[in-house]
């Protein structure tokens, strides 16, 4: 961490100010950002312990995870993913 003296306040104010906007920007993201669409391999990226793609197939198949199909292909919203790991991986109603 860089001392602050006078010389360099407004540089150090510009930064501060930077991480601030990130900061707020990334705090209007999530309504947007949790509700959206995940494919399949998006979903095992983002899950912990990243399972096999046949495991999930095993869950969708026994109706084990929140799931939505649009046409053939299987999609997962971020908002009912992240429920059902804070419920433990239970179904939800």
């Amino acid at each position: 961490m860089e001392k602050i003296s006078f010389e360099n306040l407004p540089d150090s104010i510009a930064k501060l100010h930077s991480k601030i906007d990130i900061i707020l920007s990334a705090q209007s993201m999530p309504r947007e950002y949790n509700d959206r669409l995940m494919p399949l391999d998006e979903l095992l990226e983002y899950l912990p312990g990243k399972p096999a793609k046949q495991t999930v197939y095993g869950w969708v198949n026994n109706r084990k995870i929140p799931y939505e199909k649009h046409g053939k292909f299987l999609y997962f919203r971020k908002s009912s993913i992240d429920l059902w790991i804070d419920n433990g991986r239970s179904i939800l109603p």
